[in-house]
């Protein structure tokens, strides 16, 4: 904690009573204070599989998602030392209904308008580094991913700013709901966070039904079959990403 704090100081980065939160694959997390303030510290890694993990840093990006207020506010970020400052918000308990259920659909509903440039990177770009990384290994797997993906094109649907990693970890629920982590953000299928959501929750039809309506989509069967279509795909990537982390050790 000493060798982060002292390289911290070096560049004017002054924070105190340093804890860790989450030792990740792509980061460190960590809780601590400034200004007698609890705030939160990430230090990203550097290793082979830092895939582009720092573009949602970009500052039009990130001001967009401080702004619509799914993103704590931010106190220093500085992408080039691959650090970033947020102030600490509290986890409340809730209870999985209606209301919960609805500010899932609202808040991510406002990921997906994030405006980003034509050439930010996309989900395609990340199957393909993917696969680069780990060659012949789970070739199958790749080849019913690809297939997977583009029966889900075939549907057309919006293609928007992804967080692409819409797990309980990355979920939390203040007055409003932030979304954290966005290492793994793309272009990508709207589909991929309402399943992400989905599947973590383990939603019923009934709540299904109140996601998609309070993100602003009918359910139909085009809806649902999209939905199963995402399950899958999710699933694979974790399937492939999991074998990545191994690879790494």
């Amino acid at each position: 904690m000493d060798k982060i704090l002292k390289e911290l100081k070096k560049h004017k980065v002054y924070v105190e009573d340093l804890f860790i939160l989450r030792n990740g694959e792509t980061s460190n997390t960590y809780l601590a204070k400034q200004n007698d303030k609890k705030i939160v510290l990430k230090i990203f890694k550097k290793n082979y599989l830092k895939i582009n993990i720092n573009s949602y840093l970009e500052i039009n990006v990130l001001e967009q998602l401080i702004q619509n207020k799914i993103f704590p506010k931010v106190i220093t970020h500085n992408q080039e030392l691959g650090i970033l400052i947020y102030e600490y918000v509290e986890p409340l308990s809730y209870k999985k209904n209606k209301k919960f259920i609805s500010m899932l659909g609202n808040q991510i509903k406002k990921i997906h308008g994030v405006k980003v440039e034509k050439d930010f990177y996309c989900f395609d770009e990340q199957i393909e580094k993917y696969k680069s990384i780990l060659g012949k290994k789970l070739d199958k797997d790749f080849q019913r991913l690809h297939k997977l993906i583009t029966r889900a094109k075939q549907y057309k649907s919006k293609i928007c700013f992804s967080h692409n990693d819409l797990n309980r970890d990355n979920i939390i629920h203040n007055k409003e709901i932030y979304f954290i982590d966005y290492e793994y953000a793309s272009l990508n299928n709207i589909f991929c966070d309402l399943t992400r959501v989905i599947q973590e929750y383990s939603l019923n039809n009934a709540e299904i039904n109140i996601l998609t309506n309070s993100y602003g989509i009918q359910n139909s069967k085009d809806v649902m079959d999209q939905i199963e279509i995402w399950t899958n795909i999710n699933t694979l990537v974790d399937k492939i990403w999991s074998e990545m982390i191994l690879k790494s050790l």
